[in-house]
């Protein structure tokens, strides 16, 4: 046995004990922690019966040590404290037994012949902490592990999802392309044009995919309030009007030129996406007949977009379960409206990040309005959103 204590009464009568056992053998004994692995080094014992806070590193220093010194020598940690932490770092050194200063003499000979025979032993008055930790430890990775098996479920699901999204658009290029290629010669210009049509289309929603897929990316890089600048309605609502080309027509902007001056704080690509967003949300689900009416008003010192369709509406029951991920308001095996179930989940994170809401609420004489409420810019009672560095004085 090797005794390792740095203070020498502990030492010697930790070394006496040992010898009153005619099994044990001491073989050295030291002061520090380099001195118990120098002896660990030469002399290779059974076992070591090493003080947790020891000079020169301590027990957990010693522990490792000695271990790589000797992989056979059984290591007992022996310490006045039997707090958690202490137990576990000396546990994670690899020892095989732990005793506390002040145990009787029989619990400590017991723990040094456990651990001669390979058996580990725990002192009464740390066995309830260990336990506890292990407890807390267990739950954490039963917890971690339904959360990984959750995204693992929602990552085959979006990609499933995405699958689609993405093939519904290229096979109506890829279709155009081929019956040009098969039939060019044969076509009559207003076959060409309706064929022209439908790839513009396809085009254009292949690129609001991608570009909500991008600012999707982009909420997971950055921090949960993004960077900010005072921006007017109208760029939004231009650049936002510019992605739908043809079906820009479907839209019904204010007709108040004051209202698109009005300002807001916001990231302006973001801001974009999450209108972009909505205005598609209302496009699909609103009959041709009916344009989606935009509204921009002031309340309460913030900027509001209001987008209104006349589609089926939603049920009350469904207003907050709508916005998040994989989620329609048509919930049914044969519903008639494709998407990813992710657009108003991502238009509700990119209003979070500028410090804003996003809700719906039914429209009178049917269908539903959806109220993007981003900081305004006029009232100085709001704090602005962070700005970006290169604005920061």
């Amino acid at each position: 046995m090797l005794v390792a204590d740095d203070d020498t009464t502990m030492r010697q009568a930790l070394a006496d004990l040992v010898r009153s056992d005619a099994s044990m053998e001491v073989i050295g004994t030291a002061q520090d922690t380099d001195e118990a692995i120098g002896i660990a080094r030469a002399q290779k014992p059974d076992v070591a019966l090493v003080d947790v806070k020891m000079p020169g590193g301590g027990g957990p220093r010693a522990a490792h040590e000695i271990l790589r010194a000797s992989p056979q020598t059984r290591l007992v940690a022996l310490s006045a404290y039997e707090d958690r932490h202490t137990v576990l770092e000396m546990l994670r050194a690899g020892v095989v037994g732990y005793v506390v200063k002040g145990a009787p003499s029989e619990e400590v000979l017991d723990t040094i012949h456990r651990s001669m025979r390979g058996q580990s032993s725990l002192s009464a008055e740390v066995t309830g902490e260990v336990i506890g930790e292990l407890v807390t430890l267990l739950e954490r990775f039963e917890s971690l592990a339904r959360e990984l098996e959750e995204l693992n479920r929602s990552k085959s699901e979006l990609i499933q999802i995405l699958s689609h999204e993405l093939f519904t658009p290229i096979t109506a290029i890829q279709g155009f392309a081929l019956t040009v290629a098969e039939r060019g010669s044969l076509l009559q210009a207003g076959e060409v044009r309706d064929l022209a049509t439908g790839v513009s289309r396809a085009s254009e929603r292949l690129r609001r995919l991608v570009g909500n897929l991008a600012a999707a990316a982009r909420l997971d890089r950055e921090e949960v309030e993004v960077p900010t600048r005072p921006v007017t309605a109208g760029e939004l609502l231009h650049r936002a009007t510019a992605e739908f080309g043809q079906l820009a027509d479907r839209l019904a902007l204010p007709s108040d030129p004051a209202d698109l001056e009005r300002r807001l704080w916001a990231d302006p690509d973001l801001a974009v996406r999450a209108i972009v967003l909505v205005l598609e949300n209302a496009i699909e689900f609103s009959p041709e007949s009916d344009p989606v009416e935009v509204a921009v008003r002031e309340r309460q010192g913030a900027l509001e977009f209001a987008i209104s369709d006349r589609g089926p509406g939603i049920p009350e029951e469904r207003r907050e379960t709508l916005f998040e991920a994989f989620t329609q308001s048509d919930t049914g095996t044969t519903r008639e409206h494709g998407g990813l179930g992710i657009g108003l989940y991502l238009a509700r994170r990119i209003m979070q990040a500028h410090r804003g809401r996003i809700e719906a609420t039914p429209r009178s004489g049917g269908g539903s309005t959806f109220v993007l409420s981003f900081p305004g810019f006029a009232g100085s009672t709001l704090r602005a959103p962070r700005t970006p560095p290169e604005q920061t004085a």
